[in-house]
């Protein structure tokens, strides 16, 4: 046998497992759906589950990332662990667990630190008010001042409304 010969056999032994096919079967056998039960709750067919089951397919990143999510698995475990042993799938789940506390802790942040830079555009905006409504006559300069600041005020609004936005699409998408 020459070294050409040999090579892809090498190159398969350097290969990363992948249990998606055999991990897809049993995590849906164990939830006692049928394929085409599967296939409608990721919103695909029944001949894509049968062919990833049998591994002459592979789903997507995307499918990946909703079959994961509907069985409470971290992506990279469900191509990488073997489900077939209960305790790779318990570690798997509360890894999985987790990592969605982390992500709801992270979330809360985001939107606690929304609320206080809402909250001091605000007092910031009523100080200006206040503090405009004292002056009698203001000089041009301070009118300048006070149209730049409004400008400012009126971006400032705009990019928390955006964050709010953001902050929204983030958690629907990752919920």
């Amino acid at each position: 046998m020459n070294a050409q010969e040999s090579a892809p056999s090498a190159l398969c032994e350097d290969q990363l497992p992948n249990y998606i096919a055999s991990n897809l079967r049993a995590l849906r056998r164990q939830a006692g759906w049928s394929q085409t039960e599967l296939a409608e709750r990721v919103g695909l067919n029944r001949g894509n589950i049968a062919s990833y089951e049998s591994a002459s397919a592979e789903p997507s990143i995307c499918k990946l990332l909703r079959i994961s999510n509907l069985f409470d698995i971290p992506t990279r475990d469900f191509t990488r662990r073997d489900f077939s042993d209960p305790a790779e799938l318990a570690l798997a789940r509360s890894a999985h667990h987790a990592e969605r506390e982390q992500e709801q802790a992270r979330y809360a942040q985001y939107r606690r630190r929304h609320t206080e830079l809402s909250q001091l555009v605000e007092s910031s905006h009523r100080l200006f008010e206040y503090k405009r409504a004292s002056l009698e006559k203001p000089c041009k300069e301070a009118e300048l001042l006070a149209a730049h600041y409004l400008q400012l005020q009126d971006l400032s609004r705009q990019l928390l409304r955006e964050h709010e936005q953001l902050l929204q699409e983030v958690e629907c998408q990752c919920s």
